[in-house]
């Protein structure tokens, strides 16, 4: 399988149609995230610090992961299935994984920034973190990242130990038309890769039990076909998930990764 679907730490990159093909994206490094003593309280880390508490049950036996999408942008419902699939697959929670799915009014910026994203967060999330619960956060939103380029348009990221964003009109925008992917599965595949890597993948709070860590590429797999891989090998497009009818799937080795950190 040919993806052109690039991450790097916090972001999930996209080359479409006839753009040319990046070798990485690189991470906000002047935004990262910090703790603070807010209401957000322990969902306010770097991405990968909890992964062991997803995974387990040792502390948190239950998991709600709270959707929050700007009027108009909201995520089809195959694509918050095959989220679930995947967190009930992976994830030891005895008590369950939820998955609530809100609108709130959308803000009409054309890009949001990593800051916008906590600021929007900060003002409308309502799960968080509690008791034997562990909460999970998505914002789906009505326009585009600020460090888009004419070149490349980024789709997903991961901020926060807890909390990820999607840029929805970007999705709609590069799917569901003739050789393109549907947008549910376009949505789906960014909705679970940014999952990953709250989970730690690759190496990024997960340790990696074998040698398929792509270092030089940031917190990603080295096997093409992992829903976790960084590169891509064409320019081709999103038509390379033409036809695919589920998101690609976690490679055997990212699997073993988080087996060895307390998942199934």
């Amino acid at each position: 399988m040919k993806k052109t679907i690039y991450t790097y730490l916090f972001y999930v990159c996209l080359t479409l149609g006839s753009l040319s093909v990046l070798t990485s994206c690189s991470s906000d490094g002047d935004e990262s995230p910090q703790n603070n003593d807010g209401n957000n309280g322990g969902n306010d880390q770097n991405v990968g610090v909890s992964a062991q508490d997803f995974l387990t049950s040792d502390t948190y036996s239950n998991l709600v992961v709270e959707i929050q999408y700007a009027s108009g942008y909201e995520p089809p419902q195959g694509a918050v299935n095959n989220l679930q699939s995947l967190l009930n697959e992976r994830l030891n929670k005895p008590g369950g994984v939820s998955i609530t799915t809100t609108e709130i009014a959308a803000p009409g910026q054309d890009t949001y920034s990593t800051a916008d994203l906590r600021a929007i967060e900060d003002n409308n999330r309502t799960q968080f973190t509690n008791g034997n619960t562990i909460a999970a956060y998505f914002f789906f939103a009505d326009g585009g990242f600020s460090q888009d380029t004419e070149n490349s348009k980024i789709l997903g990221v991961a901020y926060r130990n807890t909390s990820m964003a999607l840029f929805q009109e970007t999705i709609e925008n590069n799917s569901g038309g003739v050789g393109q992917p549907s947008t549910s599965l376009l949505t789906s595949t960014v909705m679970n890769h940014e999952f990953g890597h709250i989970l730690g993948l690759v190496n990024n709070g997960t340790p990696v039990q074998s040698d398929h860590h792509d270092a030089a590429n940031g917190a990603h797999c080295d096997v093409e076909d992992c829903l976790m891989y960084w590169q891509a090998e064409t320019s081709g497009g999103l038509g390379d998930l033409v036809g695919m009818s589920s998101p690609p799937p976690l490679d055997p080795q990212c699997i073993d990764d988080l087996q060895a950190n307390g998942g199934k």
